[in-house]
């Protein structure tokens, strides 16, 4: 989900922060206050109306469907774009089952795995009370390849969206979709079978938008659409409102509890503590502080925090294209050095230190054991390392460390710098502004050499982590492949892999790509997450607060007590 998690853990301990004192520093905006709002009534499934107050600590990357391709905006984007095919709002591996949105059906398939027929529900309404038409699913999908998203590679299976990207016109046809006003049919031509593409069609890239969108990014304005919410007084670096739709009413998605939800941006972490300890804000996204953390889990455990294992990877590209990592050897050095238990400590006992790329609750996963680098849990071998630089002919070379302003990834950054130093290298760290971050590093005139990078999935497919280091991801803009991985037997495993809709018959051979890109140093994987929710005392914790394996908390489940 994408959807990467940008913000996690603050592991700056410039401020005394004992859970009975006022935070301390922080941004100035008002939005850490909660308001809240209109009484709350009973619906007999948790009470509903009121405002919700939010916090992250950075803006999403964008409040545009076509764009968006953040944990923080794809929680938002799922409340108020919905695509063809969605998830059902449930915990668990319910949550994770792909059902109709606002289609009337799952897709009928062809014998070939080539042809999806879908038909759109009627009487369907964008939150300006416009009508849904089918071939806004046409133009949704030509916005996300004609503003070169990250998402935008998964959309290129579709019959004629190369032709479509290599003729750059926006409002050229796309011949593989196939769409009938008058009676709601869509019908989707694929060049080839792939196994994910119900999945891709759930995604949040795919929610519908009007025609008459703009090819432009929309996050100052964002389009309308179908949901539960929608967005109202964005403020751009500050937050957003998310208001509900009074008419929303599309059969087994749902309402929504809250009148509003009211995101803000806060930066210091602590502050987010503190205020959602003294009940300022009702939720905040991000864990607390480590120092704080074992007295949030001591108090308020099972009455205001939980915590969750993810489908997730933490790890640090290494631009395979330029030197000094497009020689194996330098790779290697650094899979050797980067000690992964010191890691962990830095997330607070969050992180659980690992050697593969896929995460442990993935169909495909194979713990690779021995690891070729060393063991995740001990110490790691500098000698080794520093002797392999050495053999590489890349020792002395200058490599900039990328993170970004975070506290979390700004440490992650400047440690392995630290450690690319004590091997040879001539290293240090640039910290670009978070909100920024992901679109600077995939972009290929920056010529990234390394840095922080993280993966929480977009859907429960282990293709879906498997595509960062597929060659065939590659592009110019928004590219999600950091490292520029293109390993040619890798590509060919995914290329067949992908294809398979049965993810059982096909978890091998994801084991196997895994365990190439692992031997072949390509990234530098060290661990996967837990999240964590934190409520104030406002919020119902007993029956608001679903965990959904997809989008992390819904947030139309969440409500007043």
């Amino acid at each position: 989900m994408q959807r990467t998690l940008r913000g996690m853990l603050c592991l700056t301990f410039a401020c005394a922060a004992t859970l009975g004192l006022a935070a301390c520093g922080g941004d100035d905006d008002d939005g850490g206050t909660s308001t809240g709002g209109a009484a709350a009534t009973d619906d007999g499934a948790g009470k509903t109306g009121g405002t919700i107050s939010t916090a992250y600590t950075s803006f999403p990357d964008y409040l545009d469907p076509a764009l968006s391709y953040t944990q923080e905006g794809w929680q938002s984007m799922w409340t108020v774009y919905t695509p063809l095919l969605t998830y059902k709002h449930e915990e668990g591996a319910e949550g994770a089952t792909v059902v109709p949105g606002l289609a009337e059906a799952m897709p009928e398939i062809s014998e070939d795995g080539k042809t999806y027929k879908l038909k759109l529900r009627s009487g369907l309404k964008y939150s300006d009370g416009k009508a849904v038409k089918a071939s806004d699913f046409e133009h949704t999908i030509k916005r996300v390849l004609n503003l070169e998203s990250g998402g935008s590679s998964f959309y290129q299976v579709i019959e004629g969206a190369e032709k479509y990207l290599k003729d750059g016109k926006a409002r050229a046809d796309i011949s593989g979709i196939v769409t009938d006003d008058a009676t709601g049919d869509i019908t989707i031509n694929l060049t080839e079978a792939d196994g994910r593409f119900p999945y891709i069609l759930a995604m949040n890239f795919a929610g519908i938008v009007p025609s008459d969108t703009p090819f432009e990014n929309q996050t100052k304005n964002p389009p309308v659409g179908v949901g539960p919410y929608k967005f109202e007084n964005v403020r751009i670096n500050r937050g957003y409102d998310l208001v509900k739709v009074a008419d929303f009413n599309v059969p087994d998605q749902a309402v929504g509890k809250a009148d509003t939800l009211r995101v803000s941006i806060i930066k210091n972490r602590r502050r987010q503590t503190q205020d959602t300890i003294q009940n300022k804000i009702d939720y905040m996204n991000d864990p607390p502080a480590p120092d704080q953390l074992r007295d949030v889990r001591a108090e308020y455990t099972d009455k205001r925090y939980k915590e969750f294992v993810t489908n997730s990877t933490y790890y640090y590209f290494l631009n395979n294209d330029i030197a000094p990592f497009n020689k194996p050897e330098a790779r290697q050095a650094v899979n050797i050095a980067v000690d992964k238990r010191s890691l962990a400590r830095l997330f607070g006992g969050l992180l659980e230190p690992g050697c593969n790329f896929l995460p442990p609750g993935m169909k495909g996963y194979e713990k690779i054991d021995p690891c070729p680098w060393g063991d995740p849990t001990a110490a790691p071998d500098i000698a080794k390392a520093k002797q392999l630089v050495q053999d590489s002919g890349t020792a002395g070379q200058t490599v900039t460390v990328f993170g970004n302003d975070e506290p979390e990834s700004k440490s992650l950054a400047e440690y392995l710098s630290d450690v690319l130093n004590d091997i040879g290298y001539k290293a240090r760290p640039r910290i670009i502004e978070g909100s920024v971050y992901f679109t600077t590093i995939g972009n290929q005139k920056t010529k990234a050499h390394a840095g922080f990078a993280n993966w929480f999935q977009d859907f429960p497919h282990p293709g879906n982590f498997m595509f960062l280091v597929d060659g065939d991801s590659i592009q110019a803009t928004n590219n999600q492949n950091f490292g520029n991985v293109n390993n040619s037997e890798v590509n060919q495993i995914l290329d067949e892999a992908n294809k398979n809709a049965d993810i059982d018959e096909v978890a091998d051979d994801y084991a196997r790509a895994d365990r190439l890109i692992v031997e072949g140093a390509h990234v530098v994987p060290y661990g996967h997450r837990k999240l964590t929710v934190f409520y104030s005392d406002r919020v119902d914790f007993e029956n608001c607060t679903s965990w959904h394996p997809v989008y992390n908390l819904d947030f139309t489940q969440l409500c007043l007590k």
